[in-house]
């Protein structure tokens, strides 16, 4: 009697697992992979800005007294917050799995990819009015200057995204004759509605590498960052981003990095625990730092893009 699947082969035939722990996430950290990082001190990054007056100089004749008029200086100051994430793996897992792999550092790589996805979120669309233990993001700030928000229209369900209006979002970012110094950030939709509105003799055919040797495409010399932290359910008003929910509208950020720039009090650290316990080993993964946002025209965003 020959031997079948059906009758031995579950018994028979040894089961392969691929050594491969796939994550289940899908995670595009645009902007924490883009923007500069610089050390910092303190509390907090302090920055001094300062505003032109209205008539910087004037035209005189030969007797004309000089009139005096002096800008206005004011200091913003941005706090380091903390972001931290706790891993506990026990020992007997440790042990049965030692011949699939080393268990607690592929979940201290988990945990850390985790850790990312988190920053990530805080730099789009972080709002200490909301969570006041976490920094305020690009939304946020580009937000509190009112001739940083572009209107694609003024209808609270948004409309299709055009490359005039984009242009005129680049236009609004101080430095924007530098293309290098800029970034656009925007999901996956709104990368698809850029490529959409560009005509055929405008396709993308160029490429630019960024930070960590990534090649992206670019729009006009600009590179196009997929950020997964810019929803596309963005609840907007008419005039500004009111709620990071509740919308059917995404947005697009253009930035300069050299005006927004993540300082950082400690380095990403992965900190073993004591061992209190013979059962478990705990580590700690930790971060403080913020998001600074040194000139107030450093970035622009184009609100109101249909997304439905």
């Amino acid at each position: 009697r020959a031997l079948n699947v059906a009758g031995a082969g579950t018994v028979l035939l040894q089961t392969f697992i691929n050594r491969v722990v796939q994550q289940i996430s899908l995670r595009e950290l645009g902007a924490s992979s883009t923007l500069p990082r610089k050390p910092g001190s303190g509390n907090a990054s302090y920055q001094n800005r300062r505003t032109p007056p209205g008539s910087g100089a004037e035209w005189v004749s030969d007797t004309d007294p000089a009139t005096e008029v002096t800008g206005t200086y004011a200091q913003t100051d941005f706090p380091y917050k903390t972001l931290l994430t706790r891993g506990k793996v026990t020992r007997f897992l440790q042990a049965t799995g030692r011949s699939y792999g080393d268990i607690l550092a592929g979940e201290i790589a988990a945990k850390t990819g985790d850790y990312g996805n988190e920053l990530e979120k805080a730099l789009i669309t972080g709002d200490v009015a909301l969570v006041p233990k976490q920094f305020d993001g690009l939304i946020t700030l580009t937000q509190q200057t009112s001739s940083q928000i572009v209107l694609q229209t003024t209808a609270v369900a948004g409309d299709a995204l055009t490359l005039e209006k984009l242009d005129e979002t680049i236009d609004r970012v101080k430095g924007a004759s530098t293309r290098s110094d800029l970034v656009i950030l925007a999901s996956f939709k709104g990368r698809r509605l850029l490529n959409a509105a560009l005509q055929a003799q405008q396709q993308f055919n160029d490429v630019t590498e960024i930070a960590a040797g990534f090649r992206v495409r670019t729009y006009d010399g600009i590179p196009i960052v997929t950020t997964t932290a810019m929803p596309d359910v963005l609840d907007f008003d008419g005039s500004k981003i009111a709620a990071y929910s509740g919308g059917t509208t995404t947005s697009i950020l253009v930035v300069n990095t050299r005006y927004a720039w993540i300082e950082e009090l400690t380095p990403l650290t992965v900190m073993p625990l004591s061992k209190t316990d013979s059962q478990f080993d705990n580590f700690d993964i930790f971060w403080d730092g913020t998001l600074v946002h040194a000139n107030t025209l450093g970035s622009a965003i184009l609100c109101g893009i249909d997304a439905s």
